[in-house]
């Protein structure tokens, strides 16, 4: 993991200093090396510039506390980031303090978070990547199977920074929904062929462009609410601009449900599922941008 952590890192753009090691005596918990130049993005994930990374090696035997507090005695000032290649026998929040030094402990499943968000938001390829762009030639070349086939992340996390929620503490996931191309007429003051994509997962949402990778990602899935028989007429009716000779005005433009035509797609949405501060479950879908909540309760 020490040499696999370091080329991860390095992908994502941060600078590993594997030349100054601290000196310390022989320990179960080893040094791999010390980041500088950590972007704001991988800060927001858990990395301090100048943090010492450490792990704790593989093994039956598991990381306790006695290896921590004996490798905090000698460990320098400073933050420090323990990557815990076994299982603990302790829990995380126990892990003992010391002044003027700074321990976060991940755990496999932090790992496994750290590196799915970087799949997902496209600064790291673990698998061999082929995104195409969806256009009307391409449709039925790039759709051919019964999928799913994994669309492909916006990138824009503006809306989860708006809601002040936090992506650090959440978990990348894929969500399991459709995609719906919805071709038919709009009728106004004149007729309108259109061509809409329609992502159905949690909500019916009209994406203007869609990418789809040609491996799937290795994140844990879950099923999206998928509405069933969804209403298109509702959804793209539309006001438009239309000219009458004194300059364009607005008009209704009815989406005609009779002249629709529908293929529907079964399709894997990048996410990322976290809590907010009143303990509602949150889940951002990267593809058509939205947060979608609901309250947690407890099993009677």
């Amino acid at each position: 993991m020490g040499l696999a952590m370091v080329e991860i890192l390095e992908k994502l753009g941060v600078n590993i200093d594997i030349s100054s090691p601290p000196i310390m005596p022989p320990n179960l918990i080893n040094w791999i090396g010390r980041v500088y130049d950590v972007s704001p993005r991988e800060a927001s994930l858990g990395l301090i510039e100048g943090m010492d990374i450490w792990t704790s090696g593989k093994g039956f035997a598991p990381l306790d506390l006695a290896s921590i507090e004996s490798w905090m005695f000698d460990v320098p000032r400073g933050n420090h980031l323990v990557i815990a290649e076994r299982r603990l026998s302790f829990e995380n929040k126990n892990l003992p303090t010391r002044d003027a030094r700074t321990l976060i402990l991940w755990e496999l499943d932090d790992v496994a978070s750290f590196v799915g968000h970087a799949i997902i938001d496209g600064r790291l390829t673990l698998v061999n990547e082929k995104t195409e762009m969806i256009d009307k030639e391409s449709t039925d070349e790039i759709f051919t199977g019964s999928g799913p086939f994994t669309l492909k992340s916006g990138n824009d996390f503006k809306n989860i920074e708006d809601a002040g929620l936090e992506v650090s503490s959440s978990k990348p996931i894929l969500l399991e929904a459709q995609l719906h191309n919805v071709r038919g007429k709009l009728s106004g003051p004149e007729i309108i062929d259109v061509e809409n994509w329609v992502l159905n997962c949690n909500g019916l949402f009209v994406i203007k462009e869609v990418s789809v990778l040609e491996k799937s990602l290795f994140l844990n899935k879950e099923q999206a609410i998928v509405i069933d028989c969804p209403n298109f007429a509702e959804l793209l009716s539309e006001r438009r601009p239309h000219s009458e000779g004194m300059g364009d005005l607005l008009h209704w433009y009815r989406f005609e449900e009779e002249s629709q035509i529908v293929e529907t797609y079964n399709v894997l949405v990048p996410a990322y599922k976290g809590i907010d501060a009143l303990g509602r479950t949150w889940i951002f879908d990267s593809v058509s941008n939205n947060i979608h909540t609901h309250q947690n309760t407890k099993a009677s």
